[in-house]
């Protein structure tokens, strides 16, 4: 068992939403496939127990359900951990690079439907010749893109929307975080992004419609749990084009000790009943409590207690006008120190 192949229909909106993220996360964000045993080809359900399936390449896609088969790689990802839970196997995949489907993939539905046919063919050829949505006996795939990700987005985004199940939807695709000197921010191995208290963080968004449809009323949202992080900028985007880049600016506040918060952006109509698949990316953060600010702060209201100690120390032979100044400098020093930790980077 060399790679995996882990598809997610339009069974339920929410599997079709599960392509939507898978589409639109940045490279590194970890997702999760849900699969009843009897998806699962029996390969791969030998290899989950014992471990082998972790660390795996897996090609992510899309299949459709219906009589017309239409089947779109999307993204390639990395088993970060797979395992079974009763009759429910789950899969955490850590995403990687777009899917090239500009040669082999024309933008036709009805070549995307007569490729989709053969693909299923060759997906049936196992040792129960079914077809599982989750298997390690796939056609080879197109190569993974780490580079243009736009481009390749867009390429997929398109694509997508050949299908009636997203030709309505709005596509997202969410940029790495980004520091104020353009920093890029990195998944640590949990799937976390890690950054301190006061640093402010930039998040870059692209949207693409096939269709423009106002009625639709479709709105980009940012939104944060907890308290310890807040939304710099406007956290509403009505969408007004096809095409378009929204930029959101986040603020973790000053704390005393590390946090674990969420960030969600969504793309979704407000409109009751219709037929549109939201994207939603959920992106954990974890901000660690700045130790040069601490050590800062410490050291001011360190420096200010002495200080303001220093009159009664000196006695009263010493000049006024030095105790004066002493007792100045260090009531300013702690003041300063409860300032120093929220002071914004």
């Amino acid at each position: 068992m060399k790679s995996l192949m882990l598809l997610s229909s339009d069974d339920r909106q929410r599997y079709a939403e599960d392509i939507q993220t898978v589409l639109a996360a940045p490279e590194g964000t970890i997702v999760q496939f849900r699969y009843r045993e009897r998806w699962v080809e029996p390969a791969l359900q030998r290899a989950v127990p014992s471990r082998k399936a972790e660390r795996l390449p897996a090609v992510l896609g899309f299949v459709a359900s219906g009589s017309d088969p239409f089947i779109l790689p999307v993204r390639y990802a990395t088993v970060a951990r797979a395992e079974c839970i009763a009759d429910m196997f789950i899969f955490k995949l850590r995403l990687g690079g777009y899917v090239n489907l500009q040669h082999e993939y024309p933008l036709s539905l009805q070549d995307i439907v007569a490729k989709s046919r053969t693909t299923v063919s060759q997906l049936m050829m196992n040792e129960n010749s079914r077809f599982y949505p989750a298997t390690s006996s796939f056609p080879q795939m197109p190569e993974e893109v780490t580079d243009d990700g736009p481009e390749r987005w867009l390429a997929t985004a398109r694509r997508l929307a050949l299908h009636p199940t997203f030709e309505n939807s709005y596509f997202l695709r969410v940029a790495p975080f980004e520091t104020k000197q353009n920093k890029k921010l990195r998944f640590d191995d949990e799937g976390r992004i890690r950054t301190v208290d006061g640093q402010s963080l930039r998040i870059d968004t692209n949207i693409f419609g096939e269709k423009y449809a106002p009625k639709a009323e479709f709105k980009l949202t940012c939104t944060t749990g907890g308290t310890n992080i807040r939304v710099a900028s406007d956290d509403v985007y009505r969408v007004a084009l096809r095409y378009d880049s929204v930029e959101f600016w986040l603020h973790p506040a000053a704390q005393n000790f590390d946090t674990l918060s969420g960030v969600k952006i969504s793309l979704a109509s407000e409109r009751n009943g219709a037929t549109t698949i939201p994207a939603h990316v959920r992106l954990p953060l974890v901000v660690n409590r700045s130790k040069s600010r601490t050590l800062r702060r410490w050291s001011a209201a360190s420096a200010g207690a002495v200080l303001v100690a220093l009159p009664a120390i000196l006695g009263e032979d010493s000049p006024l006008s030095l105790r004066i100044a002493a007792a100045l400098v260090g009531a300013g020093l702690l003041a300063l120190s409860g300032a120093v930790l929220s002071s914004p980077r």
